[in-house]
């Protein structure tokens, strides 16, 4: 909880120097599982701090870039995604689905061997070098940075 109010709190203080991004533990999910739904009811008697973190936690963006040069998302890439305008297209505002191109830029992972796998975290994908390069390459044949 109060690592989780510290980096909104320096989003709010410095907001063109602090960049949140959304991964796969800011769902209602994951927050449930791991603790900080359990969490916010010991400390404020009731669900509704919780509520408004997975709130704040659906409008994070799902990726950033640096300098225009440098594609940051919170986990990897996606076989739904060729290029930076599909993932501005997203309708990010919501919860992390199951599976599709929102899940996969917070779950899937990279690994040493070429080409997409199935993930061993049940959620996302494993993607190769080779895959990375591609996406790379794509976005530099598009004429606007990320």
């Amino acid at each position: 909880m109060e690592c989780a109010t510290l980096v909104v709190l320096l989003k709010v203080r410095f907001p063109s120097r602090v960049c949140l991004l959304r991964g796969n533990h800011e769902s209602r999910q994951i927050t449930q599982v791991y603790g900080f739904y359990d969490e916010c009811l010991r400390k404020y008697g009731s669900a509704t701090v919780w509520l408004e973190f997975v709130s704040v936690f659906d409008y994070l963006p799902l990726s950033a870039s640096v300098a225009g040069k440098i594609f940051c998302p919170h986990a990897g890439l996606s076989p739904s995604l060729d290029t930076i305008d599909q993932i501005q297209a997203l309708t990010r505002t919501q919860e992390v689905p199951h599976e599709g191109p929102i899940c996969d830029l917070v779950w899937s992972d990279p690994e040493d061997r070429n080409g997409w796998g199935i993930s061993p975290r049940g959620a996302g994908y494993t993607f190769g070098p080779d895959i990375t390069e591609q996406f790379c390459h794509v976005r530099n044949r598009q004429t606007h940075k990320f």
